[in-house]
């Protein structure tokens, strides 16, 4: 049987994926990994190696970050979970419920139920991304000047769709997180960007974590290329080929707090260990406790549970290994895991662990029972792609494996 730098190495040879960036450290210390493979982008004429500190985009993986500067405000008493966010997002609260179509047109009702920050980073607050939701796109349509499907802009001009169900009802994948990133600018009076520098990137030595990269030469200069798998071959089997669109966040006015990030893999690796180890740099413990607990309502959680029934194929909900027989929640940050969970018979996730992913195929996991927390760092399109996921549950899957085998030796 290969070796995982085996498979992966004949992975990209093949032209199953371009490269793959892959860290992973356990509490102690005591094992750590960090391995990359092919190159940052594909077309150039020189091929540069993707590396550790190669800057990816981390769309949905800009998540974690975000909460954790949300939490941050939490502890501090800015604001309580349970608070009302109206009076800061007045724009958001005087959105109504779409609750379906007729006629071509929305039927729509004034919202009942007040939106809270916990609603805002659970995707339990009525918000949808429009690729999420069939009833919204039917909606979008109607509309003389409809949203953009993609490459958002400001939150206001790119997410003030109408809510698809009453706060805490329900559950679909949102623009949550980029609420809460307006959300903190204007509870702090700060850029997201600065605030996340001072209070999250600056506290770990991180200086490579970004909305803005371009800014920088030198950043810029690190970026890796997004790939896309062959659309001409129907099946997915088709080899990656260079992406000549515009990255998702290409041309943002603002910093998105819940896809605008460009990382290093390292130095994201460096805020999951800090979660890991619970060193307090970031947040206390008590507040750090919280993100590995439950937090849906009785509804929301079995809407989430629905989707992972369904085994979706796309998507960001299909990035990774999910069980359909396992029970899942959503903490505050990620998915959460309710249970332990085996793979091929050896211990996998264990209850409490988060994870979470990104839409050009990243994946983090952060396992404080297994003590483990891992990073793949990847940039290819579509979401959810069939070749990238089997590479990234091998990756998960071997860290477990390694990690358990050195506390044996």
């Amino acid at each position: 049987m290969p070796t995982l730098e085996e498979s992966f190495e004949a992975a990209c040879a093949s032209g199953k994926i371009p490269g793959a960036v892959l860290v992973a450290t356990n509490k102690t210390g005591s094992f750590t990994y960090s391995k990359s493979f092919g190159v940052r982008s594909l077309g150039d004429e020189i091929k540069v190696p993707l590396g550790p500190d190669s800057l990816l985009t981390l769309t949905s993986c800009t998540k974690l970050i975000t909460t954790v500067g949300a939490l941050q405000l939490v502890e501090n008493g800015v604001i309580g979970l349970d608070d009302d966010v109206a009076s800061t997002l007045p724009e958001l609260a005087n959105l109504e419920v779409l609750s379906g179509m007729k006629d071509g047109k929305g039927i729509l009702k004034e919202r009942q139920i007040p939106i809270t920050l916990r609603h805002l980073l659970t995707h339990s607050a009525g918000t949808s991304y429009l690729f999420m939701s069939p009833v919204l796109q039917e909606y979008n349509k109607s509309l003389e000047v409809p949203f953009a499907m993609t490459s958002p802009k400001t939150v206001l001009e790119s997410f003030c769709t109408p809510l698809t169900f009453e706060p805490g009802t329900s559950w679909t994948y949102s623009t949550g997180l980029d609420w809460t990133g307006l959300l903190i600018e204007r509870l702090t009076k700060k850029d997201l960007e600065i605030y996340l520098k001072q209070n999250v990137f600056s506290p770990l030595g991180i200086d490579d974590i970004t909305f803005w990269p371009d800014a920088n030469p030198d950043l810029q200069s690190r970026k890796a290329r997004i790939s896309v798998r062959d659309p001409s071959v129907p099946d997915g089997s088709g080899k990656i080929m260079p992406f000549k669109g515009p990255s998702m966040v290409d041309g943002a006015a603002e910093a998105l707090g819940g896809q605008g990030l460009v990382a290093a893999p390292s130095s994201y690796l460096k805020i999951l260990q800090s979660l890991l180890v619970d060193d307090e740099k970031l947040l206390k413990k008590e507040t750090a406790a919280i993100m590995f607990q439950p937090q849906l309502s009785k509804e929301s959680q079995v809407a989430l549970q629905k989707i992972y029934e369904s085994k979706p194929t796309r998507g960001p909900c299909s990035i990774g290994d999910f069980p359909a027989d396992v029970k899942y929640d959503w903490g505050l940050g990620g998915l959460l895991t309710t249970e332990d969970v085996k793979r091929d018979g050896q211990p996998f996730r264990r209850k409490g662990c988060l994870n979470w992913s990104g839409a050009l195929n990243l994946f983090w996991f952060l396992d404080r029972e297994a003590g483990l927390c891992g990073f793949y760092g990847g940039q290819v399109l579509p979401p959810g792609d069939a070749q990238v996921k089997e590479m990234i549950i091998l990756f998960e899957k071997t860290m477990y494996d390694r990690n358990s085998q050195q506390y044996k030796l």
